[in-house]
């Protein structure tokens, strides 16, 4: 079975990378009891988020709060410690908290989003931004962050009327990452419409901000896929493994899109670059998949194949590619075997229980009746 997944950063990750802890560990010193200078509960909270203490940190970032009320930095923290705990509708309230202390910190968004991203609820996203922008109608960054949170759950035409708007009307002051962004999903909701050469018209005016950025330069190779241009796709995507800082990862999605457009051949030879750079359980998966699906080194899939199950010996996704790498090497008991567990495996109204049984009756057509 091929499986997509896209990669995506933490909300503690994005903590890091936007500056929180550093900020946090580095101010609001307190005295204790014997006029020492002590550590603030804001900067103990970093402290122990920082090392996977979710808990602990929640508690600490909740005192830092009740010291200091008008500071969003301990309300993120507390954000990232609740989503470490899976309580990510507690989490997104806590960073609207935090917005409404600042709307003007681009930090406090892409934390929303990460945070949301990793829960897989964008649509706590979009009803926080929602009852921001009443009392703020017109603000670039709401409108940037509503146009992606409509996007995200599937809304795409308020997305358009606010990420065109947000491209149009730039705010000067805006970083440069939120520019792309808004570039970027416009670039998205365009491509979902089959706008595609719209797509690529915004595609290039983000690039003129970030030339080198991997995620554009995969974008547009995408689009160049879709267009029939399979060669100027290439050029991108060459740029965009060289210009990465985990190019492993980038060909995995180099690899993906050439899968996607029919291209075997192209999406076989940037999978085995992703697993010399990042041989990953899923793209060693993928890789197994696409040679058994069209019927190549059958021998070098099975090998793949097995190295993905011994990570994880109950995932009915890698199971299901190994019984068909054993079903198109002949080995068809054995198939039939790995299929069964995972039928077990997986819930009758689990996402891949019918196309399970298909692969049974598939595997097994003289005797499906019997066996199902």
């Amino acid at each position: 079975m091929f499986a997509r997944r896209e990669r995506l950063r933490t909300g503690l990750e994005y903590l890091r990378h936007s500056g929180w802890l550093l900020a946090a560990l580095g101010v609001f010193v307190v005295q204790n009891q014997c006029g020492v200078p002590g550590v603030a509960h804001d900067q103990l909270a970093a402290h122990f988020l920082d090392h996977g203490q979710d808990a602990r940190a929640l508690r600490e970032a909740q005192r830092a709060i009740r010291e200091s009320p008008d500071d969003p930095t301990p309300r993120v923290i507390a954000s990232l410690a609740l989503a470490g705990l899976g309580q990510a509708e507690a989490a997104a309230a806590a960073v609207e908290q935090a917005l409404e202390l600042d709307l003007d910190d681009p930090r406090l968004y892409g934390t929303l989003r990460s945070i949301c991203i990793d829960a897989d609820r964008e649509d706590l996203a979009l009803e926080v931004l929602q009852r921001l922008v009443v009392e703020r109608p017109g603000h670039w960054l709401l409108t940037l962050n509503l146009g992606w949170a409509h996007r995200a759950v599937g809304h795409d035409e308020q997305a358009l009327l606010l990420l065109e708007s947000a491209v149009a009307d730039p705010d000067s002051a805006a970083p440069t990452e939120d520019l792309i962004l808004a570039h970027f999903e416009l670039s998205r909701v365009y491509a979902a419409q089959e706008r595609l050469n719209d797509a690529r018209r915004v595609l290039g005016d983000a690039l003129r901000y970030a030339p080198d950025d991997p995620r554009l330069l995969v974008a547009s190779g995408e689009l160049h896929l879709r267009l029939q241009q399979p060669e100027a796709a290439e050029v991108f995507f060459e740029r965009a493994v060289a210009h990465s800082e985990a190019p492993g990862i980038t060909a995995s999605r180099i690899a993906m899109a050439f899968y996607n457009a029919g291209d075997r051949s192209r999406s076989i030879v940037f999978y085995e670059r992703a697993i010399m750079e990042h041989p990953e359980p899923l793209t060693l998966n993928n890789l197994a998949w696409t040679y058994a699906e069209a019927d190549l080194n059958l021998d070098r899939a099975y090998e793949l194949s097995l190295r993905a199950v011994k990570t994880d010996a109950d995932n009915v996704v890698f199971l299901d590619t190994y019984a068909e790498v054993l079903f198109r090497k002949g080995r068809t008991p054995q198939a039939v075997a790995v299929i069964r567990r995972c039928i077990e495996l997986e819930p009758e109204d689990g996402e891949h229980y019918h196309y399970l049984r298909e692969q049974l009756k598939r595997f097994q057509p003289a005797s499906a009746d019997s066996v199902l």
